[in-house]
């Protein structure tokens, strides 16, 4: 007589009790790495400027001029200190006009600039600064810091007044300026010279442009103006808004042709650097620089898990030569991280960087994020 087979369950095999406990234990950590991961994306996402814009961007568009007055550092000499009077003036110079906003340059790391435009012209800028407060996972918030109006209020003009002109140019230090057939003077200068570098971007001893703002009327409709440079050379100016003009400095084109892809490789080497797909050693830093401590200090665990990055619509801008050995320019384009999933995430990137001469080679000395 067969002796009848005994099979095993499954679960009285001490082998698959301890397969399936390791396996759902497995499970368990991987999902809660993914809900931390999404956390961290979306915390990081919360943080971002643009929102703390979009609350501002919606007072330029309710017309809530009223609650924007507090911040509107141009406001006592538009409106003399009249808070109604501004409010009133503001709505009626925006009255049935097209409001749109973007952001603008700026070489502070610690403020966002915005541009606010009617119907296309230049009508306002805002700038964001960090608020002292973070989120649960570090990301600094924002808060707005000051609201500037290029616009000229009927009744608060004061002839000679530089202060109260309705019109503005902003120009290179030492450059003429001519309006309406009259050289602007000294007493026309309404910001005095200012680099258009944060104290300490540059190497000791090599100095940045500096641009310097004049106001003035016009008695005779547009004005006609024109500018040249220190060397005599007529430069073109730029409209940016009804009342607001201005000149760049030059870029050094011959310069800029030869350096723009190896200074677009540098950036994208910052960029991959930061997503934690390449070591600091070979971005090309120049060592004891100030871009080393910044980088040293930068987290770059915080994006999406991806295969591979790429860049799209690189520019290379406001290049600088400052010595033979330090020239600075401005880097942006669209820096997209590609999933196991083909999945792609784009973020717009934008560096400002100072690049010096060592030892016969490029090094990238000191960075501004924005």
């Amino acid at each position: 007589m067969k002796k009848k087979r005994q099979y095993m369950s499954l679960m009285e095999s001490k082998f698959y009790r301890t397969y399936f406990i390791v396996l759902t234990v497995a499970l368990i950590a991987v999902a809660i790495g993914l809900l931390w991961l999404n956390g961290v994306v979306r915390d990081y996402e919360t943080a971002q400027p643009v929102h703390a814009a979009e609350v501002v961007a919606q007072l330029f568009e309710a017309g809530d001029y009223e609650s924007l007055y507090a911040f509107d550092t141009s406001a006592p000499e538009l409106s003399g200190g009249d808070r109604a009077f501004y409010a009133q003036s503001m709505s009626e110079a925006a009255a049935g006009k097209a409001v749109a906003w973007r952001e603008a340059f700026s070489s502070n790391p610690d403020e966002k600039r915005y541009t606010v435009t009617l119907d296309g012209d230049k009508f306002a800028t805002f700038t964001l600064v960090p608020s002292g407060e973070t989120t649960g996972h570090g990301n600094r918030l924002w808060r707005l810091g000051s609201v500037t109006t290029h616009v000229a209020l009927q009744g608060t003009e004061e002839a000679g007044d530089p202060t109260a002109a309705p019109y503005r140019i902003t120009v290179p230090s030492g450059w003429t300026v001519t309006v309406n057939g009259e050289a602007l003077a000294e007493g026309d200068i309404t910001a005095p010279a200012a680099s258009i570098y944060p104290a300490d971007f540059l190497p000791a001893g090599v100095t940045g442009p500096t641009m310097v703002e004049y106001g003035f009327f016009s008695d005779e409709g547009a004005p006609q103006i024109s500018v040249v440079d220190a060397a005599g050379v007529q430069r073109d100016v730029s409209q940016d808004g009804e009342f607001a003009y201005s000149c760049a400095w030059p870029e050094d084109e011959a310069v800029k042709a030869q350096y723009s892809d190896a200074v677009l490789k540098l950036g994208e080497r910052v960029a991959k650097y930061t997503v934690d797909d390449l070591a600091r050693e070979r971005i090309g830093i120049a060592p004891d620089s100030p871009a080393e401590a910044i980088l040293k200090k930068f987290s770059n665990s915080w994006a999406p898990s991806h295969k591979s990055t790429s860049v799209l619509n690189p520019q290379v801008s406001e290049f600088y030569v400052l010595s033979e050995d330090c020239f600075t320019c401005h880097v942006s384009f669209d820096f997209v991280l590609t999933s196991r999933r083909q999945n792609d995430y784009t973020y717009p990137t934008s560096y400002t960087l100072c690049v010096v001469r060592r030892k016969g080679e490029g090094a990238l000395y000191n960075i501004i994020f924005h």
